[in-house]
C-alpha cells in the first residue's frame, strides 16, 4: 500500500466529525456552566484541535490565583469545584495534586485546580503552564499540522509508546505537537526518528539547562523543564526502529496492529496475578510495579535462573509475567573466591568447609542456595504500597492477546 493512500485511511478514521465535535461542545457547556463565576478554560487537545476521532478525554481547567499556593488547590479549590458540580456523576483521580472526573453523556471531562501564573517558568504545579502550551501550539500548528500531529499520535498509539505515564513511559501528546512543530510533518518527524541515536535533542526555541535523558525537548514555553523527560530508552528504540520499517514498507498495522493469534508457550512462564484491594492512584502503582519488575529480574537471576523476559499485562487484575529457561535449578552452586595472592584468601579458607584450589589459582567452593523456588523469588520481590492478594501459577496456554503479545515477542507491527 503506497504510503499516501495509508495516511489518508488512517486520517479519516482519526479526524472527529463536525457531529462528534458537537456532541463534546454541549458537555463541555454544561459543566462550564456549574463553574460560572471561575476561571474557567477548556485546555488540552480538545483546545488545541489535536485530539483523535473517539477519544473523548477533555481538559477543564480552573484557575484561581497563585497567591493562594498549591495547598489551596488540593482543599478549597477542589471543594469549591466538586460543590459546584454535586449532582452530577463524578469521581476523584491524582497527579500531582487531586482533580475531578465528571462525566456527561459517556464524555470524560477532567476539571483539574491551578494557579494562575504569568508565564510558563513561573509555574508552581506542571499544570499551570498549560494554557501556554496550548496558546504555544495553536500558534504554531495550522490546519494541516494538526492533521499530521493526528497522525502521529495514532502511529504511536498502534506501536504502544504513546503516553507519558509511568505505565507506558512514551510520548505525551504535548511531545507529539512539539516534534510535528520541530519537523514539520508526520512523515519529517519518522524520517529524523529512524536516524537517532540518544541522546537526541530538539530545541524549538531556547535551552535553558542540561538533560540526561535519550530525548531533550527544552519546553518552549519553560526551557528549565524537558518536556520529553518522561521518554524511556524503550519508548525511543521502539518509535526509532518503527520509523525506520514504515518508511520502507508502509502499512495500517503500524497504526491498527493486529492481534497476536495463537502463540507457543517457549521457556517456562510463571504467572503472578496480582489483585490490589483498595484504591489506587495509578502513577503510584506504576512506579511501585516497575521497581519491583526490576528486584524480580535481579533477584531471579542472582539465584541462579537464567531469565528471559519479564513483562506485565493489566485488565480487572494485575499480572507480571516471569519467562525463564527453566523453573528448576539445584540446591548448590559454584562459589567463586578471591586469587591466592589476594590477603582476603586466608578468610575465604578458613570461613568456608568445601575449598579447593582451581587451575587458575583461584579459590572455589560449593554453596547452598538459600530459595529455589522462583514463585517464592517472585513473591518477596513484590513491593506494593497498597494492600493486594497474589495468586501464581505456570502458563500452559495464552487466552488474552496481551499474554499472547508477550509470548510473541516480535512487535505487531511487524510481519
Amino acid at each position: 500500500m503506497e504510503v499516501q493512500k495509508v495516511l489518508e485511511e488512517v486520517l479519516r478514521r482519526v479526524k472527529p466529525s463536525d457531529g462528534e465535535r458537537e456532541r463534546i461542545r454541549v458537555a463541555v457547556n454544561e459543566v462550564t456552566s456549574r463553574l460560572k463565576g471561575l476561571e474557567a478554560e477548556i485546555h488540552g487537545s480538545f483546545a488545541k484541535d489535536t485530539w483523535l476521532s473517539g477519544d473523548t478525554d477533555v481538559d477543564l481547567f480552573v484557575f484561581f490565583p497563585k497567591a493562594l499556593g498549591k495547598e489551596y488547590l488540593s482543599k478549597e479549590g477542589l471543594r469549591e469545584i466538586l460543590g459546584r458540580l454535586e449532582g452530577m456523576e463524578t469521581r476523584l483521580a491524582y497527579a500531582e495534586h487531586p482533580y475531578v472526573i465528571v462525566r456527561v453523556d459517556g464524555i470524560e471531562i477532567d476539571v483539574v485546580p491551578a494557579l494562575r501564573v504569568e508565564s510558563g517558568d513561573q509555574a508552581i504545579t506542571a499544570v499551570d503552564r498549560t494554557p501556554f502550551h496550548t496558546e504555544y501550539v495553536r500558534e504554531k500548528l495550522s490546519d494541516e499540522g494538526r492533521d499530521q500531529v493526528r497522525l502521529l499520535k495514532r502511529f504511536l498509539k498502534g506501536i504502544g509508546v504513546y503516553g507519558a505515564e509511568i505505565k507506558v513511559l512514551g510520548f505525551s501528546g504535548y511531545v507529539s505537537e512539539l516534534l510535528v512543530i520541530g519537523y514539520g510533518s508526520f512523515l519529517e518527524v519518522l524520517r529524523s526518528a529512524s536516524d537517532w541515536k540518544p541522546p537526541v535533542k530538539l530545541v524549538l526555541e531556547r535551552e535553558g539547562k542540561e538533560f540526561e535523558s535519550p530525548l531533550i525537548i527544552p519546553d518552549p514555553v519553560d526551557p528549565r523543564r524537558n518536556a520529553a523527560a518522561a521518554v524511556s530508552l524503550k519508548s525511543l528504540a521502539t518509535l526509532s526502529l518503527a520509523s525506520r520499517y514504515f518508511l520502507d514498507r508502509p502499512s495500517l498495522d503500524f497504526f491498527y496492529p493486529p492481534p497476536p493469534g495463537e502463540q507457543e508457550v517457549v521457556g517456562e512462564v510463571l504467572v503472578t496475578q496480582i489483585k490490589i484491594e483498595e484504591p489506587f492512584v495509578e502513577d503510584v502503582l506504576w512506579g511501585q510495579l516497575r521497581k519491583s519488575v526490576e528486584r524480580i529480574r535481579t533477584s531471579l537471576a542472582s539465584s541462579g535462573f537464567n531469565v528471559i523476559d519479564v513483562g506485565w499485562c493489566q485488565d480487572n487484575d494485575l499480572k507480571i509475567l516471569v519467562q525463564l529457561e527453566t523453573s528448576s535449578v539445584g540446591d548448590h552452586y559454584l562459589g567463586q573466591g578471591p586469587p591466592f595472592y589476594l590477603r582476603q584468601s586466608m578468610g575465604f579458607l578458613s570461613s568456608n568447609e568445601r575449598v579447593w584450589i582451581g587451575e587458575d589459582g583461584r579459590l572455589y567452593t560449593i554453596r547452598r542456595r538459600k530459595e529455589t523456588d522462583p514463585n517464592r523469588i517472585v513473591a518477596h520481590s513484590l513491593s506494593l504500597k497498597y494492600k493486594y492478594s497474589i495468586t501464581q501459577y505456570q502458563l500452559k496456554e495464552a487466552k488474552d492477546d496481551c499474554v499472547r503479545a508477550f509470548l510473541r515477542k516480535r512487535p505487531l507491527w511487524l510481519k
